[in-house]
């Protein structure tokens, strides 16, 4: 979907006196696709497009590695001539994403708890779904702190506008948890019943 095409939504929607979802924390639609280390081939644009979402550790010698987690497709590029190519799928509208977008996420961890990791959210239809939870970091990565959830849903560019891909995920909500966690994983069950497994827990073949 485009920019121009979201805001002329958002304009009908105050002529209508209606107002976007509340900021208030809501489960996803859809269910939770697990992940593992390494390659994980999804349907992200839920059309049979092949996609894939790569999961790599970073290791640090010491409690704080983390994970990179890449989102993406096999399709036509914007290089013209019907050029069928593997394209990234960033990240654009969130905290931390940046005005070029963000190529891959990365988790937050250490010893005690997770502050930040992601769902990848499979609705009964159509495209993927994403959704981010970040923990503030408080006195310690041991400390209860707010959590902010941040909903990413697919878009894209028809309009081939400058500076955005193909196809992207595009921030859409965010949501304050109802009360402070140590891992995100617990908030993602607690609040949105999205399990406690996240790209932060994944393995090489094994859940």
């Amino acid at each position: 979907m485009s920019r121009r095409l979201v805001a002329a939504q958002l304009v009908l929607l105050a002529a209508l006196g209606q107002r976007a979802p509340a900021d208030t924390a809501a489960g996803a639609a859809g269910t939770a696709v697990p992940l593992s280390n390494g390659a994980n081939a999804l349907d992200i644009l839920g059309d049979g497009t092949p996609g894939q979402v790569f999961v790599a550790w970073r290791g640090n010698y010491n409690a704080h590695g983390f994970r990179t987690i890449a989102f993406h497709v096999l399709a036509k590029s914007d290089l013209g001539r019907d050029r069928v190519l593997w394209q990234n799928v960033p990240f654009f509208g969130g905290p931390n994403d940046g005005p070029a977008g963000r190529e891959a996420h990365r988790t937050r961890e250490g010893a005690d708890c997770v502050l930040g990791d992601l769902r990848v959210v499979r609705p009964t239809q159509g495209p993927i779904e994403v959704v981010v939870a970040d923990r503030e970091m408080g006195r310690s990565f041991a400390d209860t702190a707010p959590v902010r959830f941040y909903y990413y849903r697919l878009a894209r560019n028809t309009d081939a506008d400058a500076g955005r891909p193909p196809y992207y995920f595009e921030l859409f909500r965010t949501v304050p948890a109802k009360r402070p966690y140590c891992d995100v994983n617990e908030a993602f069950q607690q609040e949105l019943a999205l399990g406690t497994d996240g790209a932060g827990r994944a393995e090489t073949g094994k859940r």
